[in-house]
């Protein structure tokens, strides 16, 4: 029985610098020289070893062999396949065909949506699409074996089988073709070492027995020769018992040496006497395969390694001086850098002391701050001043006689309780003039009083007092064209009828109106006793402007919330507050009482009269709706409701129950005035 030679200290030659470009394997060029060099000795040693027993013989087979094949199993991996490509068509005779062998191990999973599906999850018309995107993959590696083979010139055919198990694949391509001889992976290029001494890949260590035993086969790892499997003729028993070994799971050195008499795989410095001697004779026979031609292109080789080695030597004297040139500029940096450092510890010296002067500098800008606004506020002040006495005139008796044609009834736009208003023309403005009744006065030291502090008085829903007259007790106000909301309620004149929104917004104004006289403590607080709907006038676009306020009576500053008594029959009875006629008592309260029954009107449209009762009435059995002014349009249910249920509290006969007219009245009405 034959033994198989394990080329442990064997290294075979390494590819050509055209074939390295074309192939991408890369080897050291002093390794290289020295495969060479081995190779013919191992090459002559394959090729010749029988000549020396039976030339005739020998040369039979040499002349078969030369019409065989030498196959070479691919996988998937081009990197790989193409380093043992390109060590068959350095080291195999020209005269011998190439044939590649490749297992396809068919896809059992196939990527989508970032998950691998099994294929039998797949529909078919997927499933179609991932073997063909597969077949067009094989494809192009077996077009590329093709090219690089036509480049080469040499003769080359590809055989493919399909397998799940890729061993039994190339066992079967064995058997079912004859193969004789085969070029095979090691192990991965990743795990190449000069040291490697035998595959280390589970499917290199089951070809060596598994496969047909008179196959040679030789194992290369990234363009290396690694060992060779020689062929020969084994008994079915050691068979057997090589395939009990590699099933207990020892290594296939260690199991050769144990069942084997003679070792599978030994090194070449094994060999006897007689056989280096009869290796010695066929190294110098003609017959070589390598002919003479070739020692010429090895010398070659050699003298061009050298030359590259002279150049790397010559980079490295030259990397040399750059790397002293660079340690030179690296010491000038380091000596910048610590410059650098000095200079930005100043710098942080610096900002340091810059942040304290910052701190302090804001600190003087906050009290300038609070200086300016003070000085500011106080300019405002003086302003406000200057312009009230600017714009706040005395008038003429002749003056308003003139501009109201004598008083002329035609020109009377209201009667009240404190007097008659009059329509005229003032000075080239159209104005209100109110004619006191001086009984209701208690002389003109209190007009000027009233006068003084009504002049003072500002707020967008207030009537604007323009001057007075003191001769004759009279006071001018803007002229507001769209009359009282007494009017607009009663449609006075067929005018068109207010909108609901309308109405909520004028209830908003009123309420933020009669806060703003109830808070207005400097100089005086206000109370305006005679509220009611003939009292609150309309702009041209419909803002109200609460008119006759602070005629009943006047608060001082430091007497806020002393009651005073009211004399004289002031105001429409029904907006009059029950406990102010019980006790003449007149307070903020009053007002919103008041204030209650105007939003009755505006929510109902009804006579004042009674109109407490029935709302209550409303509210109680769920049937607001059906009392609600139909002319304002579609009341929405939550605001009418929330509307009726203020103006009851304001009604309440009880001063205590009532809301506060500048919180809990205007955080109702606020968020409604302006409606869509």
């Amino acid at each position: 029985m034959a033994s198989m030679n394990f080329m442990s200290s064997y290294a075979p030659p390494s590819t050509s610098p055209q074939l390295y470009q074309l192939f991408h394997t890369s080897s050291t060029s002093n390794s290289s020289a020295s495969r060479s060099s081995s190779n013919r000795s191992w090459t002559s040693d394959q090729t010749d070893l029988s000549k020396l027993d039976n030339p005739t013989e020998t040369e039979g087979k040499e002349e078969k062999k030369e019409e065989e094949n030498v196959y070479v199993a691919i996988g998937k991996e081009a990197k790989e396949w193409k380093a043992n490509l390109a060590w068959v068509v350095e080291n195999v005779a020209k005269t011998k065909k190439i044939a590649v062998l490749h297992v396809h191990r068919p896809s059992k999973t196939f990527p989508m949506m970032g998950a691998y599906i099994p294929a039998e999850n797949l529909s078919d018309g997927a499933l179609a699409a991932y073997q063909k995107m597969e077949e067009e993959k094989l494809n192009k590696t077996k077009k590329s074996i093709l090219m690089m083979c036509l480049r080469l010139k040499r003769k080359a055919q590809i055989l493919i089988i399909e397998k799940d198990d890729i061993t039994e694949g190339l066992v079967s391509l064995i058997s079912e073709h004859g193969v004789t001889e085969l070029v095979m992976g090691a192990a991965t290029d990743k795990y190449y070492s000069k040291k490697m001494k035998a595959p280390s890949s589970k499917k290199a260590l089951a070809m060596i027995v598994q496969a047909n035993p008179a196959c040679k086969i030789w194992f290369i790892c990234s363009g290396n020769l690694i060992c060779t499997r020689e062929p020969h003729q084994i008994t079915p028993t050691e068979q057997t018992m090589n395939a009990t070994q590699m099933s207990s799971g020892a290594s296939m050195a260690t199991q050769s040496e144990r069942m084997a008499p003679t070792p599978p795989f030994s090194p070449i410095e094994a060999t006897s006497t007689s056989a280096a001697a009869s290796l010695h004779k066929r190294v110098k026979d003609d017959d070589l395969p390598y002919p003479s031609g070739r020692w010429g292109q090895e010398e070659s080789e050699l003298e061009e390694i050298k030359r590259h080695r002279d150049e790397i030597l010559q980079d490295l004297c030259r990397a040399d001086k750059h790397r002293e040139a660079l340690e030179v500029e690296a010491a000038k940096f380091k000596h910048m850098v610590e410059e650098l450092k000095e200079k930005l510890a100043e710098a942080h010296c610096l900002i340091l002391h810059l942040e304290k002067d910052n701190e302090k500098l804001q600190q003087e800008r906050v009290c300038a701050v609070k200086e300016a606004n003070l000085l500011r506020k106080r300019v405002q002040e003086l302003e406000i001043s200057r312009y009230e006495k600017e714009n706040f005139c005395e008038f003429k008796y002749e003056e308003l006689k003139e501009a109201t044609h004598g008083f002329d009834d035609s020109l009377k736009i209201g009667d009240g309780g404190y007097g008659s208003v009059y329509k005229g023309s003032l000075r080239g403005s159209t104005v209100a003039i109110k004619m006191l009744n001086p009984r209701g006065m208690q002389g003109k030291t209190e007009f000027f009083k009233e006068m003084s502090a009504l002049s003072k008085v500002r707020h967008p829903n207030l009537a604007t007092l323009i001057g007075a007259c003191p001769e004759t007790w009279a006071l001018v106000y803007e002229f507001l064209p769209n009359g009282s909301l007494e009017d607009r309620l009663s449609c006075k004149g067929n005018t068109s009828p207010l909108t609901w929104q309308t109405r909520v917004r004028i209830a908003a104004e009123v309420c933020s109106a009669l806060a703003f006289l109830h808070s207005n403590g400097k100089p005086i607080s206000l109370i305006h006793g005679d509220l009611k709907p003939s009292n609150i006038l309309l702009d041209s676009k419909f803002v109200s402007r609460l008119g006759d306020y602070g005629l009943c009576r006047l608060l001082e500053a430091d007497e806020s919330t002393i009651l005073t008594r009211c004399s004289g029959d002031m105001g429409t009875f029904v907006y009059m507050d029950p406990e102010f006629l019980a006790s003449g008592e007149l307070t903020p309260c009053s007002d919103v009482y008041s204030f209650g029954i105007i939003l009755l009107r505006l929510l109902t449209g009804r006579p004042t009269f009674g109109i407490i009762n029935e709302v209550q009435k409303a509210v109680t059995q769920g049937k607001l709706e059906k009392i609600l002014d139909k002319s304002a349009g579609a009341w929405p249910v939550a605001v009418a409701t929330k509307i009726a249920n203020l103006g009851l509290r304001c009604c309440e006969i009880k001063r205590k129950a009532r809301p506060d007219i500048g919180n809990e009245a205007w955080q109702v009405l606020e968020p409604m005035m302006n409606q869509p």
